[in-house]
C-alpha cells in the first residue's frame, strides 16, 4: 500500500513495529495505520523533513487542543515534520468521519491534511505541492545552516512564532521537540482552525 512513499526513500532509517506494538493499537488505529506501521515502521524520511514515531512518543499531546472535548476521540499522533509539525489520526464522532489533522505547532493553527493515511502518504506527501502546503520550503536551507536534526531535535523559532517570535531564518535553532512542543501547547491551549 505505501510501496511509491518507500520507493522515494530509499535511503532512509527505518526501525520495525514490532508485534507487540501492533497488537496496542489493533482496537484504536485504522486499518490503513496499522498497514503503514507494518510496511514502512518508524523513522527518518526525505532526508529528514518527516519523522514517523510511535504514538507514545507524544507525550505531551493532550486530544483537548484541537476540537470540543469529546468531540474528535481517538486522537493518534504517528508523525512529526522537521518544524515539529504533527500529523494526528482523527476520528470526529460529530462528523462520524475519520481523517488526517494537520497541526502546525509554529503558527498554532491546524488544519486536515488528508481525507486518510494513504493519502497523505501516496499522494499528498509524493505531490510536488507537498512543500509548500505544509509550509515547508524554508527547511533546505535550515539543512544547509544548522546541519542533520537529531532524533530528538526539531527546527524551532526562538521566540516561538505561535508566541509571538519573528518569522526569520536567523531565529531558527536546533531544539529537543518534546519540550519545545510541550511548551507551545501548553501556552496555547488549543489550535485554531486554519
Amino acid at each position: 500500500m505505501y510501496e511509491k512513499f518507500l520507493s522515494q526513500n530509499m535511503e532512509c532509517e527505518r526501525q520495525v513495529a514490532d508485534d507487540a506494538f501492533l497488537a496496542k493499537y489493533a482496537n484504536t488505529a485504522p486499518k490503513e495505520l496499522i498497514t503503514l506501521w507494518q510496511e514502512v515502521g518508524f523513522g527518518t524520511f526525505y532526508n529528514g523533513l518527516f519523522r514517523l514515531l510511535p504514538p507514545e512518543e507524544f507525550i505531551f499531546w493532550d486530544d483537548a487542543y484541537i476540537g470540543e472535548s469529546g468531540q474528535i476521540k481517538p486522537q493518534i499522533p504517528f508523525m512529526i515534520t522537521a518544524f515539529g509539525d504533527i500529523f494526528v489520526w482523527i476520528y470526529d464522532t460529530c462528523l462520524n468521519e475519520s481523517y488526517v489533522a494537520y497541526i502546525n505547532i509554529r503558527k498554532g493553527t491546524w488544519k486536515i491534511g488528508a481525507s486518510n493515511v494513504k493519502i497523505l502518504f501516496n499522494v499528498r506527501i509524493l505531490s510536488n505541492t507537498c512543500i509548500k502546503m505544509f509550509d515547508l520550503e524554508m527547511f533546505p536551507a535550515l539543512v544547509s545552516k544548522l546541519g542533520r536534526l537529531a532524533e530528538d531535535e526539531c527546527y524551532g523559532y526562538v521566540p516561538a512564532l505561535a508566541l509571538g517570535g519573528d518569522n526569520d531564518i536567523d531565529k531558527v535553532e536546533r531544539v529537543k521537540f518534546v519540550p519545545y512542543i510541550d511548551l507551545i501547547c501548553q501556552s496555547l491551549g488549543d489550535f485554531e482552525f486554519a
